[in-house]
């Protein structure tokens, strides 16, 4: 049975593509280019496979690398118009898109930990972008700059 990670990374651009398709439909405030939607989605997308390659091979996955790219996510999102439920939304859209690709590839199952790994992953990118985000809304709020912080 091929693996979460390899299904992932051979089909990495389809997953892609397919959620930034549904995220410009649904979710963004508005038309976007390519660079602004996708963001830090590929990099997390690649951390992901990465923390999926580790545990395979035996090793801590450290899930913990994906949450400066949320970080950044939430920080990017804040400053193009996105809404605070349609940055969780279009998390959510991301882990529907991989697990379709597990259905479309005749494959059922999921190994628990894979699916462990998998939510762990998406928690901390959504916590830590949700926090960024609000960090920011309320400095801007304040009446001061919606700049980046220093973490």
């Amino acid at each position: 049975m091929e693996s979460l990670a390899d299904m992932m990374e051979t089909g990495q651009e389809q997953l892609f593509h397919e959620w930034r398709e549904r995220v410009q439909q649904r979710h963004a405030p508005g038309p976007l280019s390519e660079p602004e939607l996708a963001d830090q989605i590929p990099d997390f997308l690649r951390q992901v496979i990465a923390a999926l390659r580790r545990e395979e091979e035996g090793v801590e996955p450290k899930t913990h690398r994906v949450g400066p790219l949320g970080w950044e996510h939430g920080e990017q999102r804040f400053l193009i118009g996105f809404t605070l439920s349609n940055i969780v939304r279009e998390y959510g859209v991301l882990h529907d898109c991989i697990f379709e690709l597990v259905e479309n590839r005749g494959h059922g199952l999921v190994r628990l930990e894979e699916a462990r790994i998998l939510a762990q992953c998406f928690t901390r990118a959504i916590a830590e972008a949700v926090a960024h985000y609000l960090r920011m809304r309320e400095r801007e709020l304040q009446g001061g700059e919606a700049a980046p912080a220093v973490s």
